[in-house]
């Protein structure tokens, strides 16, 4: 949020400068993410008088001009077309001034004539956006020939852009930051009434005596009465709805003229992000920049019937915003309407049909208080967050709204020089329930690790605007503000007393750490040895959200029966995540839309399923996902497959427990190919799988190729390491080794990993491994079949192995392939 350091100070004066303002506020919470001072870039920009303008003797579209700076009158040639008479006064600037936009302006020939300067617009000189002509000073301004721009315009300011967090909505105006300040600089800080009107009329006669109304004479700082008030309708205000709008205020400004801004409106609002449109208008947006609080004005002329009616829409109602969009609104959106149509979407944006114009004379200003959730809805189906959604989303306060009516009346009365009737509407269909919240001084110290006292506390307390009900040495029952809705327990108000303390105040301490009698659990040693092993195995490790939406789990073939969040950020977020894959593949297909060739994922998370009990059902799982391509020495690059998977399954698994897994047939989830896919098993137990993506789910989930992906059970890799225990260390072997092959043909039925287990145990402990080094399908070798070839190394631990011995273990294993699995020895 963007803030003027010169408004803080109108409202707040403190002596410090704003450096030392941004630090304090800073350290309270109010992030100070840049301070940009405004008008000391100006220099030989000054104010010059028009001595004449003639025609240009070349160019019919420009004028010549000589202008009087306060030293010399110099000719200029000017392109605009709203150059003054003899006597206006503009703003010139010298040869050698620099712009903001960096132009050097010198002294050249424009169509042979010479022009010794520049005649500049608003948005040359970064003080407006006007750039349809230049700057002419109003007739009765007061700054001579060659005063500084700078200080003729008064434009010296600093503008601070804060960053707030969501939980302060009261900040979202430049009162509550010099409410703020008030309170970190001990300045007791008093809200400044607003400038009354230069005419008032009563309005009994307008607003019908049944609506519940307010004077607001009492909130101006002076009123002068209309001795002949308007004719106006009379106006009624109907609230079908209180839970979606506790409050609504109207007032009433009649005879505006509409019209330009002056430029001290037009320059705040530019410095402050928004453009100028005209007086009415701008005027309720400085409001809504002045208290944070968004009100909207209407052009009486155009509300039928006479009344406003606040009502849900009906499903499928139409309404054109002032975006000049046709909207289309459910049941659940809140609208504004008159007696026959929508008018208004609540809280986000005005319509079309009742907006200020040109020819309005009588304005009725809406200050209301919407539900926050209500707002955040609507705004959030229909795609439009504006300046008005952002701060009802958070919370406006209740209470504010007579002083902000007041405010807006005085303000639209003095720039359009109208009469503002001094009774407005005030409709209170929910009151606000006020809470109390109790403090205990000792319960403060012990959470922030400093002695607070009872009367500090109560200082703080009562500098932020709260209540007090009761107060004690033991505790303190306050009742926060209402410009405070975050304010709700006793642990925000001690939140508040250190915040206003200062954080730095809290005294930093090493805090000491009691061993635990049984160290580490197991279990999270585990997960941390796994995850290294993941990183040297040279996957990167990825943190997902654990919650997701249901259309995510749908799409990945996994259990829909989800954790449901009582109060979701989103419907994208609104369940617990039953398995790691939306989110891991998530991860991957981003990464691949941006071009990446590979995407070696890891993510060591909890999966929750619904346990019937209060809390759900939770499973640590270690997930991995391979999409793309695997690196070639030379240039050369395949497709990651599922030998990929197994052996960065293997390299994780032998890293940690010592242990090789084997890939066996089995079942495998049904999002996984059916035939690229197996059961990942140690020591003959099953403790996940790993395979291809089925190719359907591959593509609702977006993924490009083919994408490998595993799943390890990590619970039940730890119960299995306690229950084996560690590996033990083998040592060097004393008599060297055999290495014999065997190739066989056998038919497809028969796994690589079965055979090699049989050849294994037939060996009766001497082959001490027995490994595949070769597979051939096609050729000659028959259909259903395929060629293995195994390398078999046997080595007695007791002794040197003869040829004759290896002989006959060699042909024993040969008799097992041939009976066991109908092989036919190569």
């Amino acid at each position: 949020m963007l803030v003027s350091y010169r408004w803080l100070q109108e409202l707040c004066p403190v002596e410090a400068d704003v450096a030392e303002v941004a630090r304090r506020i800073s350290l309270a919470g109010l992030e100070v993410e840049s301070i940009e001072e405004k008008g000391h870039n100006l220099a030989d920009v000054v104010v010059a008088e028009v001595r004449a303008k003639n025609p240009h003797p070349k160019r019919d579209n420009l004028t010549l001009v000589r202008v009087f700076d306060g030293e010399d009158e110099l000719d200029v040639v000017c392109g605009a077309s709203n150059v003054p008479e003899p006597g206006g006064r503009v703003l010139f600037a010298r040869p050698g001034a620099v712009l903001p936009n960096g132009m050097e302006i010198a002294a050249r020939k424009v169509g042979g004539v010479e022009s010794s300067g520049m005649i500049c617009s608003e948005a040359e000189l970064a003080i407006g956006s006007d750039a349809e002509g230049i700057f002419v000073m109003a007739p009765d301004s007061e700054p001579l020939p060659g005063a500084p721009v700078a200080e003729a315009l008064d434009l010296h300011d600093f503008i601070l852009d804060v960053g707030l967090t969501p939980n302060r909505p009261d900040c979202l105006g430049h009162v509550g930051i010099a409410r703020e300040i008030g309170v970190l600089f001990g300045v007791a800080y008093r809200p400044r009434k607003a400038a009354g009107p230069r005419k008032a009329f009563t309005a009994e006669a307008v607003f019908e005596t049944s609506q519940p109304t307010i004077e607001l004479a009492p909130l101006w700082d002076s009123v002068a009465d209309l001795d002949d008030p308007p004719t106006l309708p009379e106006i009624s205000v109907e609230i079908e709805n209180g839970d979606r709008c506790p409050r609504y205020g109207a007032a009433l400004v009649s005879g505006v003229r509409v019209a330009p801004s002056p430029f001290w409106l037009r320059y705040r609002l530019h410095n402050l992000g928004l453009r100028a449109l005209s007086n009415v208008v701008d005027a309720t947006n400085l409001i809504l920049l002045e208290w944070g609080h968004p009100i909207h004005g209407f052009d009486l002329d155009h509300l039928r019937g006479s009344k406003v009616v606040v009502r849900l829409a009906k499903d499928g109602e139409r309404m054109s915003t002032l975006d000049g969009v046709e909207r289309t609104f459910s049941t659940d959106d809140l609208l504004i309407c008159d007696g026959e149509r929508p008018v208004a979407v609540a809280g986000v944006m005005g319509g079309l049909d009742s907006e200020i114009r040109e020819e309005t004379k009588d304005v009725l200003i809406e200050c209301a208080y919407f539900d926050p959730r209500s707002i955040r809805r609507t705004s959030r189906r229909l795609g439009l967050h504006t300046d008005s959604s952002h701060r009802f989303e958070r919370g406006v306060d209740p209470e504010a709204v007579p002083q902000v009516l007041a405010s807006a009346a005085g303000l639209i009365a003095e720039l359009g020089g109208g009469a503002v009737a001094t009774t407005a509407i005030d409709r209170i269909a929910s009151p606000r329930e006020a809470r109390t919240i109790r403090l205990r001084p000792s319960r403060a110290a012990q959470l922030l690790g400093t002695p607070v006292s009872a009367e500090e506390s109560l200082r703080i307390l009562k500098s932020l605007g709260c209540s007090i009900v009761e107060q004690g040495d033991a505790e303190i029952i306050a009742e926060p503000p209402s410009w405070r809705p975050d304010l709700q327990r006793e642990v925000d108000l001690i939140e508040e007393v250190a915040r206003v303390r200062g954080y730095d105040e809290i005294p930093t301490a090493v805090p000491r750490v009691h061993p635990s009698e049984t160290g580490t659990p197991g279990l999270v040693k585990t997960v941390d040895a796994l995850r290294d092993a993941a990183v040297t195995a040279g996957l990167y490790e990825a943190i997902n959200y654990g919650f997701v939406s249901t259309e995510d789990l749908r799409k990945a073939r996994v259990s829909t029966d989800a954790v449901r969040l009582a109060n979701p950020l989103s419907e994208e977020r609104a369940v617990m995540r039953t398995s790691l894959l939306p989110g891991l593949t998530g991860a991957a297909a981003r990464a691949q839309r941006h071009g990446a060739s590979a995407a070696t994922l890891f993510e060591i998370a909890r999966t929750f399923e619904p346990s019937g009990d209060a809390l759900p059902c939770e499973r640590t799982t270690l997930a991995i996902a391979l999409a793309g391509q695997r690196r070639g020495w030379i240039g050369g690059a395949d497709p990651f497959d599922v030998y990929d998977g197994k052996g960065v399954l293997a390299a994780i698994l032998d890293r940690v427990f010592g242990r090789v897994p084997e890939v066996v047939p089995g079942e495998v989830p049904a999002f996984m190919h059916p035939k690229r896919s197996a059961v990942v098993t140690l020591e003959s137990r099953p403790v996940g799988f790993v395979g291809e993506i089925h190719p359907d789910v591959a593509d609702d989930l977006e993924l490009i190729g083919r994408v490998v992906y595993a799943e390890l059970d990590v619970a039940a890799l730890y119960g299995l390491a306690e229950e084996l225990g560690p590996p033990q260390a083998q040592g060097l072997p004393k008599f060297p080794a055999v290495t014999r092959d065997i190739a066989m043909l056998v038919r497809e039925e028969y796994s690589a990993g079965e055979i090699a287990g049989a050849l294994a145990t037939a060996s009766k402990g001497l082959a001490e491994s027995v490994s595949l080094f070769d597979l051939y399908r096609g050729g000659q070798i028959p259909e259903g079949h395929r060629s293995l070839a195994f390398r078999v190394t046997y080595r007695d631990p007791e002794a040197t192995l003869t040829d004759k011995q290896v002989d006959k273990v060699h042909a024993s294993l040969a008799k097992v392939a041939r009976d066991r699995f109908e092989a036919t020895i190569r």
